[in-house]
């Protein structure tokens, strides 16, 4: 796959890129349920819960963006369905804690024909740490920013310097988009364009509609050396923005829709008419709170009782079905390097009369009309809840709101879709998000989001502030042996639980449905557009 979250992906606001499954695919994928021989060209169209927004992969981390990025975007690195690094547009790597070498293609050619070399992955590098830049992906693929990097476009090689060790840096590379050739030299052409090495480039874009791309000519350097010139492989893609699950279901039905995630209820239509399906463990969400100066849960008896209120099996089986369960880690059982065995005992658990007693002793006193006061001030919450998550997200956040309610909360809701979210974390201006989808594929990815500066200068958007998370952090890195290096990672993640900075909410699956004119390859994240096959219906 095009690394993505996290553990892309999901049906959630933010995706931090993640690696985990890919490579070239099969056209074999999804046959069995009247499949026909391929059909030569054809349109794929597929559809996403809402508008991508700005297409500059680095300043954009939504889940409905990278839809566009894993057709018209390449990475150094990949990971084929078993979870094994491959090549991409690097062929060969060596990679220490400190010191990274990616040794490139000579063939790799932009969508405007330039030459893609090692200086032009120098520029995508420099420009991540660029502080003009401001960009949310720079922790997500890098970890840090401090690092040097050396171009060496006679060798084709790439070496990066960091001035102190970072983890799992063969998969957090690979949520780096390489853009090249006009989009470099002025990316104000990548708000509503694309300018990379994929095997598609965006022709049209029509935001909150959808978006065309067309194939290129001569791909021979995907993942893993996958092409797209195989039979069968589309002339265009066709991403259309379908906010309602049910509708996108229908369009299935019709044929109207070649592919397309459906995880509600109407997954059960599909499934009765035959429709091909690939199921993938896929992700999770996390609650996280607003600990800013002068919020309610900067208090950590606050965090504590909302966590304890809430009834997180029961979330799990609203959110992902009869199966669903509850999250242990910061990274998605999937793609996790550092498998987390049983129950996370650090994480508060569901006591509603705990919670109350906490919330009693911390001198939150219920007044005459069951809201909670401290010192004149009101138990007042600013709720996040994001629509393009669909039915069963809100009625999950429903749930969670009418708990806080009765343990004595004053809850005000913010509402919007993927692209609001994220403006609403931004702004600081709110106080819990009970079900924020957070993709990351290894827990170093999650270090920016539980420290250092808040937005706009990071994206520790919890203004989380956890010396203990942060050693115990900062030791993993440094450690060589990976045992050892997750041993310390699992203890990380448990300071954030025991504080309940974080709480891990929901695991969740991806259903992924082919309408009988196309198959495909999934991954728990995304669709590889190399894999694409149209049928002949």
């Amino acid at each position: 796959m095009r690394a993505r979250v996290p553990v892309l992906l999901l049906a959630c606001a933010v995706t931090f890129a993640a690696a985990g499954c890919g490579g070239s695919g099969s056209d074999d994928a999804g046959r069995g349920r009247g499949a026909g021989p391929v059909a030569p060209g054809g349109t794929f169209r597929y559809a996403v819960a809402g508008d991508p927004g700005d297409l500059d992969p680095a300043r954009t981390v939504t889940d409905n963006a990278y839809r566009i990025f894993t057709f018209a975007y390449d990475s150094l690195l990949d990971s084929s369905p078993d979870g094994e690094v491959v090549s991409n547009l690097a062929t060969s790597w060596k990679i220490t804690p400190t010191v990274a070498t990616f040794t490139l293609r000579r063939d790799v050619t932009c969508s405007d024909g330039s030459p893609v070399t090692a200086t032009t992955v120098a520029q995508n590098l420099n420009a991540l740490k660029d502080p003009k830049t401001q960009s949310p992906r720079l922790p997500i693929a890098m970890s840090t920013g401090d690092y040097t990097v050396v171009a060496d476009d006679a060798r084709a090689t790439v070496t990066v310097h960091f001035k102190a060790p970072v983890s799992f840096l063969s998969y957090t590379i690979q949520a780096l988009p390489i853009v090249c050739g006009e989009g470099l030299r002025d990316r104000g052409l990548l708000a509503r364009g694309t300018s990379g090495t994929g095997p598609y480039v965006l022709k049209e874009a029509v935001p909150g509609d959808h978006y065309t791309l067309t194939r290129r000519e001569g791909y021979r350097w995907g993942p893993d050396g996958a092409t797209n010139d195989e039979p069968g492989q589309p002339e265009t893609v066709v991403i259309e923005v379908v906010p309602n699950p049910t509708t996108v279901a229908n369009l299935l039905l019709a044929g109207e829709l070649s592919g397309a995630r459906v995880n509600t209820a109407d997954a059960k239509r599909l499934e009765q008419r035959g429709l091909a399906e690939q199921k993938h463990a896929s992700g999770l969400t996390q609650m996280l709170f607003n600990q800013a100066k002068g919020r309610p849960a900067a208090n950590p008896a606050v965090r504590r009782a909302l966590t304890m209120a809430v009834d997180r099996e029961q979330l799990a089986k609203i959110v992902s079905g009869p199966d669903g369960r509850v999250g242990q880690s910061v990274v998605p059982e999937a793609s996790t390097p550092c498998p987390v065995p049983g129950v996370n005992a650090a994480i508060p658990a569901f006591d509603t009369a705990a919670a109350a007693a906490l919330l009693d002793k911390a001198g939150w006193a219920k007044g005459p009309d069951g809201v909670r006061e401290k010192d004149g001030t009101r138990l007042r919450l600013s709720v996040i809840s994001n629509s393009d998550s669909g039915p069963a997200f809100v009625s999950a956040t429903e749930l969670v709101v009418r708990a806080w309610r009765e343990l004595g909360a004053d809850i005000g809701i913010v509402g919007g879709n993927a692209q609001v979210t994220i403006q609403a974390l931004a702004s600081g201006n709110w106080d819990v998000v009970p079900l924020l989808g957070i993709s990351v594929a290894v827990p170093s990815q999650f270090v920016s989001l539980a420290s250092g500066p808040v937005p706009p200068q990071g994206i520790n958007y919890g203004a989380i502030d956890n010396p203990e998370y942060l050693a115990l952090a900062g030791r993993a890195a440094a450690t060589a042996d990976e045992r050892a290096a997750c041993e310390n990672w699992n203890a990380a993640e448990a300071a954030l639980f025991e504080a309940a900075d974080v709480v891990p909410m929901v695991a969740l699956y991806e259903r992924w449905w082919a309408a009988k004119t196309a198959t495909f390859t999934t991954t728990a994240f995304d669709i590889i557009p190399t894999s694409i096959r149209m049928r002949q219906g």
